[in-house]
């Protein structure tokens, strides 16, 4: 089911988020800590909103509930590309799984003993199969709200994990992998 209201919110949200992300990621510096954080947390605190209109509305197709909750995930979803690419690591790719699946099995070091890229793949696509399989079961068990709400406390974990990632100078984090 196409609903043009839903997708104009999402494609909206998640491409001005990125905008505003980035462009204020390139003044303040986008992997200073701090901004790391408040990024972050900004994510955290959408995907935490999505949940609560949930839990207290229910789940809509459309209408203002729907467009609430799709512009908070839009939002969330288009910072955390920006927030991602900042790392400069092409092997995790927030935004598309595939890309990380095709470089995985092209790699030419796919068997090699050492292959730092190749390991950061498989990390990141292992957490994305197990997450997708517990965000399933959760969402069967107990509805989308309480998937949301577990997803929002994950990226509140992240917040906190980058506060206790080495710097590299001038409060930037480092390469956590």
């Amino acid at each position: 089911m196409f609903i043009t209201a839903n997708i104009g919110m999402a494609l909206g949200l998640f491409l001005g988020a990125g905008w505003l992300t980035g462009q204020l990621g390139h003044l303040i510096g986008p992997r200073k800590r701090w901004w790391l954080m408040v990024c972050n947390l900004m994510q955290s605190a959408c995907v935490l909103a999505a949940a609560a209109v949930q839990y207290r509305r229910g789940i809509a197709w459309q209408g203002p509930e729907a467009l609430a909750v799709i512009g908070l995930l839009a939002f969330a979803a288009g910072s955390q590309v920006v927030q991602s690419r900042s790392f400069s690591m092409t092997e995790i790719s927030t935004a598309m799984a595939t890309a990380a699946w095709v470089d995985l099995m092209t790699d030419e070091k796919l068997f090699a003993t050492k292959n730092r890229p190749r390991a950061r793949r498989i990390a990141f696509l292992l957490s994305l199969v197990v997450g997708s399989l517990v965000g399933a079961a959760i969402y069967r068990e107990v509805g989308s709200a309480t998937a949301l709400a577990v997803s929002g406390g994950g990226k509140l974990l992240v917040t906190v994990l980058y506060s206790l990632s080495p710097r590299e100078g001038n409060g930037k984090i480092s390469s956590p992998v």
